[in-house]
């Protein structure tokens, strides 16, 4: 890339993205990084940046481009990675500008695939635009759960609970910095997606939620490149990773072998395992982190109703699944019910309230 360091060194790069559909060309993954590394750094002016980040959202990011923005947040963390020593971690990849048109259950569903033996990381940050919706980490104060422990004491909750909670601000406090300039873009950009693959963990199994079925296609030839052993790109509620138990679901699972990265592609419905679907009203009811938090501790505790308790179930058993320990969904879904009525499930929550 050379050795400029000053705000010419985007102006060709900017130049080529923006010489419209037919004569502009994709950036590799190394000018990727250069160009976001320049706006991290405070290097590119504002202009430049909001017509850099506007440009990749109407081009749309290429997989090299995707992992070159992920190169760019990974190496200025203020943690390469946080490591705790488990076996099968699962990084639940959840939109940061959260949700405001249904009740999240992620939490829930993460608290019962843990205690049923699945190591978690949650990960985000509050505020995030261009929705400001509330988030899981919005649910988890709800529930009384620290969201703003150090990177260690994330390891430690997952060590010796099953389950943390890493706020970006402690992970990557950079991309927190420019929320000012996100905001006067007013749409989303690629950041938005970098924070749901950045991987602060290395974990080799990764849940991710999304919208649009061509950024499905798109991002799974992204993660071909980031050495997962598994991922799976659902279109859960309101683009996050929630399946509902109403409709079905499209999976696109991409999973790493010894040669050429697998794609896996299908639909799945809750009522094929019997379980008892929640009318879109009832999700769809004042949705907010307090009436999120209620709903967890209602299942958690076997007080919900069947179509609560279900759809808990559903995304409990499919993290149960996806991150190998068991054969298929049912056999997930059956962990779920099992660890859910023995108790476990509510006891997790408690060991995570009080932090080991």
């Amino acid at each position: 890339m050379g050795a400029k360091t000053n705000a010419e060194a985007i102006k060709p790069l900017l130049r080529d993205l923006g010489q419209g559909p037919t004569a502009g060309r994709s950036l590799t993954r190394e000018e990727a990084r250069h160009c976001l590394d320049l706006i991290l750094d405070d290097v590119a002016t504002q202009a430049q940046a909001g017509a850099f980040l506007l440009l990749q959202r109407y081009k749309g990011e290429t997989p090299d481009e995707l992992l070159g923005f992920v190169d760019a947040v990974r190496g200025r963390a203020t943690t390469q990675s946080i490591g705790p020593k488990v076996e099968g971690l699962l990084d639940i990849g959840t939109p940061y500008d959260g949700r405001t048109r249904t009740t999240s259950v992620s939490v829930p569903a993460s608290i019962v695939a843990a205690a049923a033996g699945v190591p978690i990381l949650l990960h985000g940050e509050p505020d995030i635009p261009p929705k400001h919706g509330y988030t899981i980490g919005d649910v988890l104060h709800a529930l009384g759960v620290s969201t703003n422990d150090a990177p260690e004491q994330v390891e430690r909750n997952i060590e010796q609970v099953g389950i943390g909670y890493l706020r970006q601000m402690n992970f990557a406090p950079d991309l927190v910095t420019i929320k000012p300039l996100r905001e006067e873009l007013t749409l989303r950009s690629p950041l938005n997606m970098v924070e749901k693959i950045y991987d602060p963990a290395s974990a080799p199994y990764h849940l991710i939620g999304l919208t649009h079925v061509p950024y499905l296609e798109k991002l799974a030839g992204a993660l071909t490149g980031m050495g997962f052993r598994k991922t799976a790109l659902v279109q859960g509620m309101e683009g996050n990773e929630d399946l509902p138990t109403n409709r079905g679901v499209r999976v696109i699972e991409s999973a790493d072998g010894e040669d050429d990265a697998e794609l896996n592609e299908y639909r799945i419905n809750a009522p094929d395992f019997g379980l008892t679907p929640l009318p879109t009203e009832e999700f769809s009811n004042t949705p907010t982190a307090e009436r999120s938090a209620q709903v967890a501790e209602e299942v958690l505790g076997c007080t919900a109703s069947d179509g609560w308790r279900d759809l808990v179930l559903f995304n409990a058993g499919f993290r149960i699944y996806l991150a190998g320990r068991a054969q298929d969904v049912a056999a997930g879904i059956h962990s779920a019910r099992d660890t859910l009525a023995s108790g476990k499930a509510a006891a997790l929550l408690e060991r995570w309230r009080v932090k080991p």
